[in-house]
């Protein structure tokens, strides 16, 4: 009996042992097998690119009719403020502008990235924001940006209708009168401020400036502000002033054909371009960014390519002195980024 049931016994624990190598190896099979297998379920898609931005082309016609729908509106505001300070002699009308803009920020935070303008007549000339760019400001083709003057602008956009000229058959007494200063045309009402701080020499009613405000600065400068509506609350002669404090406003008063500013610059009582006073050097950027910024460059200039003709301006109905009217644009959807994904610009 005893010698049953230790036969017995060992049988049991054969067949568990045995169980427990044909599971293991069963199992091991099922592995080969599978991963000899071919899947039948389609490769994963890609994941997007968290880099690729949706961008915005526009242009545009500077005088032409018509307002274009947000957030085209924005960019082309953001835009033409970006060339006024850019361009020497500011914006004309029927200069043709195309921009391409980060469609993701328009229009609450309109980002221009790059800018292409055409004056009847001239070549197009472009420029790119940076972001290896010492200032942040428009680089031009060349790879260069502006250092600003100490001087600023005495309007937000500059819209130069009438330049300095000692010459100039006058519009309204048709003789040769020399036009002292630059005007700019604006709509009335339109903030000026001072370009520079200095002290108020004066404030008032004079001859054919109208209400003109001037300013004499500690260089030896004396900049005036012709052909105001009015001027800002409070300001007398003496009155210190900041830069770009609030002097008046663009209006029509004195001897004018519209709405305008017309700003000079004289010193020793001799006048001079005002013009000369708000222009920029230009400096290169260093060697390390040059390859780096004509790629982005590259890229840039492929989307500006792409954009269409815009709508021609309407021929100016006044004087010289008339401001441009609002642009039209030829629309563009906003639409990924071409050849692949960009770096995020910010």
């Amino acid at each position: 009996m005893w010698l049953g049931l230790g036969l017995l016994g060992v049988g049991v624990v054969w067949f568990t042992v045995r169980a427990i190598e044909i599971d293991r190896s069963l199992d091991a099979a099922s592995r080969q097998l599978a991963s000899a297998r071919p899947s039948d379920a389609p490769p994963p898609a890609p994941a997007p690119d968290a880099g690729a931005e949706p961008h915005l082309a526009l242009a545009w016609t500077v005088g032409a009719p018509g307002e274009p729908a947000e957030p085209r509106a924005s960019v082309r505001r953001a835009a033409e403020e970006l060339l006024a300070r850019r361009l020497h002699h500011g914006l004309r009308r029927g200069a043709v502008i195309r921009a391409v803009a980060d469609a993701a920020r328009a229009p609450e935070e309109p980002r221009v990235l790059a800018l292409g303008v055409r004056a009847a007549g001239q070549p197009e000339a472009r420029f790119y924001r940076f972001d290896g760019g010492a200032t942040g400001r428009l680089v031009d083709e060349e790879g260069r940006e502006p250092v600003p003057s100490q001087w600023q602008a005495p309007l937000a956009t500059l819209r130069r209708t009438s330049p300095f000229n000692p010459k100039r058959m006058h519009p309204i007494l048709h003789r040769v009168v020399p036009h002292e200063g630059t005007d700019y045309g604006a709509p009335s009402g339109t903030p000026v401020y001072a370009a520079l701080e200095g002290t108020v020499s004066w404030v008032g009613p004079h001859g054919g400036h109208g209400r003109w405000v001037a300013i004499q600065h500690d260089n030896g400068v004396e900049t005036g502000y012709a052909h105001l509506s009015r001027f800002a609350a409070g300001l007398k002669r003496g009155d210190h002033v900041a830069t770009h404090q609030l002097v008046g406003y663009v209006g029509s008063t004195g001897r004018s054909t519209g709405p305008h500013l017309h700003f000079s610059a004289s010193r020793n009582g001799v006048y001079f371009d005002a013009e000369t006073l708000l222009a920029t050097r230009l400096r290169e950027l260093p060697a390390d960014q040059r390859d780096a910024f004509r790629t982005e460059k590259g890229e840039l200039d492929r989307e500006l390519d792409d954009i269409g003709d815009p709508l021609p301006a309407a021929p100016r109905p006044g004087g010289e002195d008339e401001p441009a009217s609002p642009a039209s644009d030829s629309t563009s959807q906003p639409r990924a980024a071409a050849s692949g994904a960009r770096r995020q610009r910010r």
